[in-house]
């Protein structure tokens, strides 16, 4: 078996340099980082985080790796992932990549560093290639919300691309033409799908795709937050927004409200997931389904049966996405508060400037702020 030691002397550096590397620190350069991961890979080496796993015949930890725990979806899938972790007398173990390319690598090792029977790996921003070398290496991995070529059957996915295009065809049904959508900041899979599902939506409806329609940030509730700001302050009319997620959407409703724009007298506003969190907004978000708690429990069972050797129980389900219809969506107002802004702008309505008028400048200035 490889140590830290023979890594070090293939890769041409120290042992703390080697320490360091595999425990994420920055304070190592590119060359000698690449020369680290290049000499682990080779020797298949992994940090003992636990020696007592490894003189055991039989591990009892599933490892499981997320974007972010903060995410309420994410929550929603390690809690189904733990509970089928627990019928299988299991215990789990779950580290957070935070949609880095670098620490959603780390977080893979640590679980390797526990020798875990099986590994539940969200990670989107790890280049195909070394995702494909983990998966050789550890028979019982199942990546959950993206495909790698000749893995597809241990991959946990869904429709990303048909989820959005869903949503989006479900305001154009109501009505709506100026649809403006906010998604994620990050280069990842789902992200590019569900961007690709709302410009298949408007092309197969002969909408024009407006640029200045299309934001992106984190896919978080601050996320939604600065999202909407920016959609304000550009003065675009639009009448219906598009969300990469229902977390964004809460977030994005929240400066709506804030600014008196109505959901969904003024705007309409769909989101997809369909978290706990849509059920309780104000008003009740439509939404696509993502199954997460269906996914995860999936994933852990697929990951035991391989564990096992056992490639008949491993088949997986289908996973549907649908439209859930609630309160956030209307048909279109007479007239969008962005086309009211333009009207009391040209002194067409009078000179007293209404709430969307100042919902605009206050959100051009919070924009210019960086609020």
């Amino acid at each position: 078996m490889a140590t830290i030691r023979d890594v070090a002397k293939l890769a041409n550096v120290s042992v703390a340099t080697v320490s360091r590397v595999l425990n994420g620190s920055s304070k190592v350069s590119a060359q000698a980082r690449e020369a680290v991961l290049k000499a682990q890979r080779e020797l298949d080496f992994h940090l003992n985080a636990n020696a007592r796993t490894l003189a055991r015949k039989d591990s009892e930890i599933i490892g499981v790796t997320v974007s972010d725990l903060s995410d309420p979806y994410f929550g929603s899938m390690v809690r189904a992932c733990e509970n089928a972790a627990h019928k299988l007398g299991c215990s789990l173990l779950v580290c957070q990549g935070l949609h880095e390319e670098q620490r959603e690598i780390v977080a893979i090792e640590n679980l390797l560093s526990h020798h875990c029977r099986g590994m539940i790996v969200h990670a989107l921003t790890v280049p195909d290639e070394r995702l494909s070398d983990y998966m050789r290496r550890v028979p019982s991995m199942v990546l959950i919300n993206r495909e790698i070529p000749g893995f597809e059957d241990r991959c946990v996915n869904i429709d990303n691309e048909h989820g959005e295009y869903l949503a989006v065809s479900q305001l154009i049904a109501a009505g709506h033409r100026d649809i403006a959508y906010v998604g994620s900041r990050h280069s990842i899979l789902d992200a590019k799908e569900r961007l690709a599902g709302y410009q298949r939506a408007l092309k197969s409806h002969n909408l024009p795709l407006k640029p200045s329609l299309v934001v992106a940030d984190e896919p978080l509730l601050d996320g939604g937050v600065r999202a909407a700001k920016e959609l304000i302050s550009r003065g675009v009319s639009f009448t219906a927004v598009a969300v990469y997620n229902d977390t964004m959407a809460a977030g994005l409703i929240s400066v709506l409200n804030e600014k008196g724009i109505s959901v969904p007298d003024d705007v309409s506003v769909v989101g997809f997931d369909d978290i706990m969190l849509a059920r309780c907004l104000n008003p009740p978000l439509s939404t696509i389904t993502n199954p997460v708690e269906e996914m995860g429990e999936a994933a852990v069972r697929l990951s035991s049966s391989l564990y096992h050797k056992d490639r008949q129980a491993a088949a997986l389900p289908e996973f549907e996405v649908r439209f859930v219809s609630r309160k956030s969506i209307a048909p279109p107002p007479a007239k969008s508060w962005t086309d009211q802004l333009k009207e009391r702008s040209s002194g067409k309505a009078g000179s007293h400037e209404s709430k969307v008028s100042a919902a605009f400048r206050r959100a051009q200035l919070e924009a210019k702020q960086g609020k």
